[in-house]
């Protein structure tokens, strides 16, 4: 039996309304358009891509977005920092994006430390882990691992005592989604896999919930395979790059996983637009926290 197609474009329109009556009661109510300043530094074409795709939503909700854009031999963490010191100070700006991946010799951690909480969109600080970490929502759940739970609720998957394997640690992806699935958010029991993993063949197999964030060239088409997903199993592909001219692909090989696994997510098309829509859910709860307010919510 084919796998239920879990997609994040038809989830990402159901929600668009949603999205949009929030913004409206902001503007209306209270006089306040949200506004949303991204930080990218170099020319990654999945963090261009993800830029792009954040403006054109942010548009279409009737929200400010703008990008501070630096090339890599002119960043550093000072030149960094005193972006962000600006931004904090900006009254008209609700929230800040640190877009990852950047340069080895920029110092990400003192940058996300700098980021102030109420400003923190994707929880990178010291401050908005803290929340998740101790299996509370805190201020913001990161953008990606909070898509990954809508589709997950969404698609009605079952997470309680589920065995889940989550392989990556990025700050924005595999890490928090590991910490939150496992926590008493979601009460998974995690395995955490990455680079130095050995038999990750093996341990996948054994997944119920298989969530690979990885999303660089491993020497192969693809870094999970049918044979690698045990039959029935939920398998959300978060891992994106670019493997040529405008073509983008997963860590996940589809058409043979589609056979095997009870869902699948799209890819381009299943947690991309999800993020985005996550991305929206936290500027319009930054700007809400800014005029004490609760968070907004939403039907899933």
């Amino acid at each position: 039996m084919a796998a239920i197609i879990m997609d994040g474009r038809a989830l990402s329109a159901h929600l668009m309304p949603e999205l949009r009556a929030n913004v409206d009661e902001l503007k209306s109510k209270f006089g306040c358009t949200p506004s949303l300043v991204a930080i990218l530094v170099g020319d990654d074409p999945a963090s261009r891509q993800y830029v792009k795709n954040k403006q054109r939503v942010a548009a279409e909700l009737g929200c400010d977005s703008s990008t501070v854009r630096l090339k890599s031999a002119d960043a550093t963490t000072d030149s960094l920092l005193k972006v962000i010191a600006e931004l904090n100070a900006d009254d008209r700006v609700n929230a800040i994006l640190l877009q990852l991946p950047l340069p080895d010799s920029v110092d990400r951690f003192r940058l996300f430390d700098a980021i102030a909480p109420a400003k923190d969109l994707d929880a990178v600080s010291s401050a908005s882990v803290g929340g998740f970490y101790r299996g509370r929502w805190g201020r913001f759940i990161p953008c990606t691992p909070r898509g990954v739970l809508t589709l997950l609720d969404y698609y009605k998957v079952p997470v309680d005592g589920a065995r889940a394997t989550i392989i990556g640690r990025s700050d924005i992806a595999g890490k928090p989604t590991a910490l939150i699935l496992g926590g008493r958010l979601r009460n998974a029991t995690i395995t955490w896999c990455h680079r130095h993993t050995r038999n990750l063949a093996a341990i996948c197999r054994e997944a119920d919930l298989l969530i690979p964030c990885v999303g660089a060239d491993t020497g192969k088409p693809y870094l999970i395979t049918a044979d690698m997903v045990k039959p029935g199993a939920c398998v959300i592909d978060v891992g994106f790059r670019r493997v040529g001219p405008g073509r983008f692909v997963g860590d996940v090989d589809f058409d043979g996983v589609k056979e095997v696994a009870g869902w699948l997510t799209l890819n381009p098309g299943g947690t991309g637009p999800m993020t985005v829509v996550a991305l929206m859910q936290n500027l319009i709860d930054a700007t809400r926290y800014q005029l004490g307010l609760p968070r907004a919510s939403y039907s899933v």
